[in-house]
């Protein structure tokens, strides 16, 4: 039996103060199935994969890792000086390089830290774009951004796969008691870049009309604060802070914010950069069992039922109707957060590791790829 030896880079993992900061979407996009892979064999082969750890600080001796790894799986970077080194060995080794992009840094928007570095006409957008085009194959999270990577550089569709963000039930395994009090809270999780979505005029005339009508409710914001809701709603808006680590985030932050938490939202301006983002605000508030509330978006077109595991939502009306049915229906909550619960059972990193095996496979025994892949469970 064949092993396959895949050395994989959480590119954006960094040391702050001597401690190591893991970032969700290195979690998310490379430590977690390149983590699940290792070990795992099918009648042909069998997978080694070592996972570089920031936090041992070892300086990256490139020409080892061409010599001793098949595949080199990496998150985007903008730096041409170690993407040279990285490259030269593995081509002159006959090394496959991959390299996984999870958000359309081509339509950045302004409000996003990150808008300067990536803009358009950026050297650092100019870079990542040209080693897209050198890699052999690109990972990216939908079909959206897989379009948008394909118009924005020289790679074919065929040379850009999609693997969706996977939940892991075994980390996220907190499941809190259903909350059945007079008091609702109605919450938001996610970084700065949710400013503009929190402040959308239809999600925020609905909301407000919520909190005119229930004094029971509250809204907190975890990671990004909203001064427009604390000069609307004063006490009754909560500003909550999250951690920059994710395992920090998941185990010990996360928990004790989905014990108060009634129901989940999800605002999204609609544009290019929000449309090729993934659902994994969905996956994560749904292993509590809590309903979501989520914008009428493709990502989550794409995993919400209206009405049965969640709503979904445009304007100011749909905003405000189903907020306003689920604090008014305690079975209503209950049985909605359950049905979202089951529906991230088909949507696990563990039901779906198989498909990083054949991609990588495939990619390394140079077999005919016979399909683009998309293993997507409606």
């Amino acid at each position: 039996m064949k092993t396959i030896r895949i050395f994989s880079i959480p590119s954006h993992t960094l040391m702050k103060k001597d401690k190591k900061v893991t970032s969700g979407v290195d979690f998310a996009r490379i430590i977690q199935p390149m983590s699940h892979l290792n070990g795992y064999k099918d009648d042909e082969v069998t997978f080694d994969v070592t996972i570089w750890d920031v936090e041992k600080q070892e300086k990256l001796e490139w020409m080892d890792v061409a010599m001793n790894y098949d595949v080199i799986f990496f998150n985007y970077i903008a730096s041409p000086e170690n993407y040279a080194m990285m490259g030269m060995m593995a081509r002159k080794f006959g090394r496959k390089l991959v390299c996984d992009v999870d958000d359309a840094l081509w339509k950045i928007l302004p409000d996003n830290p990150a808008y300067n570095m990536f803009k358009k006409g950026s050297q650092q957008i100019a870079i990542i774009s040209r080693i897209l085009d050198d890699v052999d194959k690109v990972t990216c999270t939908n079909g959206y951004l897989r379009n948008l990577i394909a118009d924005e550089t020289y790679k074919q569709h065929k040379d850009i796969a999609i693997f969706p963000n996977y939940i892991d039930l075994d980390l996220y395994s907190y499941r809190p008691k259903f909350k059945d009090t007079m008091k609702i809270q109605i919450a938001h999780f996610g970084s700065t870049t949710h400013f503009t979505d929190l402040q959308g005029n239809e999600f925020f005339k609905g909301m407000d009309r919520i909190m005119k009508e229930y004094p029971n409710v509250d809204f907190v914001s975890m990671g990004c604060h909203i001064p427009q809701y604390k000069k609307k709603w004063g006490m009754r808006y909560i500003q909550k802070f999250g951690d920059e680590d994710l395992y920090i985030w998941v185990k010990d932050k996360f928990p004790q914010f989905v014990d108060e938490v009634d129901i989940f939202v999800a605002p999204l301006t609609l544009n290019v950069y929000n449309t090729c983002k993934s659902g994994i605000k969905y996956l994560e508030a749904s292993t509590s069992s809590k309903p979501f509330v989520g914008q009428d978006i493709r990502q989550y077109n794409e995993l919400i039922r209206h009405g049965i595991n969640g709503f979904l939502c445009t304007t100011e009306d749909e905003w405000y109707t189903s907020l306003k049915k689920l604090i008014d229906d305690k079975v209503l909550r209950k049985s909605m957060g359950e049905e979202a619960f089951k529906t991230i059972q088909n949507h696990t990193i563990q039901g779906h590791v198989k498909y990083y095996a054949e991609f990588i496979k495939e990619l390394v025994l140079d077999t005919e790829q016979k399909k683009v892949y998309s293993p997507i469970v409606h």
